[in-house]
């Protein structure tokens, strides 16, 4: 963590990207159809916000994307009450968000968290 950053987690289902021995794996089987489903969609909206929040805060904020299956993650997800298989934002031990809000939303919730 930067020092004097204020920590904001992402917790995500599973990992947020699947990577293999040689790099990312493809995760299509041979007929083309995808092995991992991705119903919502959610992982491109979410490096969307990720992007923004990096561009308006920089090293201000230190993001760390949490898998919210694993056991490192248990005592938040029990005691945020987090549904695993929604992303869910988390300022400094706090729930600001949950799923994919609109950029402006989560900006605005990190920046009531900052005291902007």
């Amino acid at each position: 963590m930067k020092k004097g950053a204020s920590k904001l987690k992402l917790f995500v289902q599973g990992g947020f990207c699947h990577p293999g021995c040689c790099g990312v794996v493809s995760l299509r089987s041979t007929d083309g159809t995808a092995l991992y489903s991705d119903p919502e969609g959610y992982r491109i909206e979410v490096g969307k916000l990720l992007a923004a929040v990096k561009d308006r805060y920089g090293r201000r904020v230190d993001v760390s994307v949490v898998n919210s299956w694993g056991m490192l993650a248990l005592w938040d997800v029990l005691r945020l009450k987090i549904t695993p298989s929604v992303p869910t934002w988390v300022m400094e031990g706090k729930k600001i968000c949950e799923g994919t809000p609109e950029p402006g939303e989560l900006l605005a919730a990190i920046d009531a968290e900052l005291g902007a």
